[in-house]
């Protein structure tokens, strides 16, 4: 970073997850004219402790109080991910948390409500696979295990939560449509 210097700010406007949040993206040239964007994005409080009312464990919550936001999002992407980005790092401005990566907005996505049940299936595994992955890698994940149970309860729960979503979405989508429509009437 130290061959780069600040060449311009923007404010960007950030999807759904992250409504409310600052976001920036900051171009930086060095001295042969070329570019690297980093985003600049708030980190908030963990959803898990804010809606959840999960507490953070204390080794966890130490950094938040050292740190910040930024930092407690930064470690834990560094343990999620395989290859962690060389330029993700975090800072503190103003009393706000955020954390900073190389600009790829290179999002996708795949219609799964058009699969069918073999590639569905072949999509679920490798989910699967990745999220096991990412949380093998987590200094706590035998506590998965202690919290979970074994055999079938940790299938058990989780279909259990995804059908309650799944319905809560559904009414969710529900009411949207039924203002919608009273709106335009």
């Amino acid at each position: 970073m130290e061959h780069y210097g600040l060449a311009d700010i923007a404010q960007r406007v950030v999807g759904v997850g992250s409504v409310g949040t600052r976001c920036y993206l900051a171009l930086f040239e060095d001295g042969d004219g070329h570019h690297l964007i980093l985003q600049v994005k708030e980190a908030m409080q963990s959803v898990v402790q804010q809606y959840g009312g999960i507490a953070q464990p204390d080794s966890l919550q130490e950094i938040i109080t050292t740190r910040g936001e930024g930092a407690r999002v930064v470690g834990l992407q560094r343990v999620l991910q395989g290859l962690s980005d060389p330029f993700l790092g975090y800072i503190d401005r103003e009393e706000r948390g955020y954390y900073v990566r190389q600009f790829h907005d290179m999002k996708g996505s795949i219609e799964m409500d058009t699969l069918k049940d073999k590639p569905f299936r072949r999509y679920g595994v490798a989910c699967g696979r990745v999220l096991a992955r990412a949380h093998s890698q987590s200094p706590t994940a035998a506590e998965i295990l202690g919290f979970a149970g074994r055999g079938g309860k940790l299938t058990e729960a989780i279909m259990s939560w995804a059908v309650d979503y799944a319905k809560t979405s559904r009414a969710d989508f529900d009411l949207f449509t039924a203002t919608a429509q009273q709106a335009g009437a």
